[in-house]
């Protein structure tokens, strides 16, 4: 009989040995998993400002462009017509 009880005994320990285990391994796997999220957020955080700066940057060299081909065109048209002594008159008054 007191076979059978350490038996059972020893069955019951490792059981709660494992259940212990099992536990703290979900507790630990909950924790990484809940860090791993968090980390996941951030860098989407990090990366979606990244890209609105890119955006930003992309429109600033733009706008810069547009600026620069208005005062390009402007100058040329001032450059031709400067040479002309008041109203051109058109082919037809001619």
């Amino acid at each position: 009989m007191a076979a059978a009880v350490d038996t059972a005994a020893a069955a019951l320990a490792e059981e709660v040995t494992w259940a212990a285990s099992a536990e703290l391994t979900w507790e630990v796997l909950a924790e990484v998993t809940m860090a791993l999220a968090t980390a996941e957020v951030t860098m989407a955080m990090v990366m979606a400002e990244v890209t609105m700066a890119m955006e930003d940057i992309i429109m600033a060299m733009a706008m810069e462009i547009i600026s620069v081909t208005a005062i390009t065109a402007t100058a040329m048209v001032a450059r031709i017509t400067r040479h002309t002594d008041g109203r051109t008159p058109a082919p037809i008054e001619r």
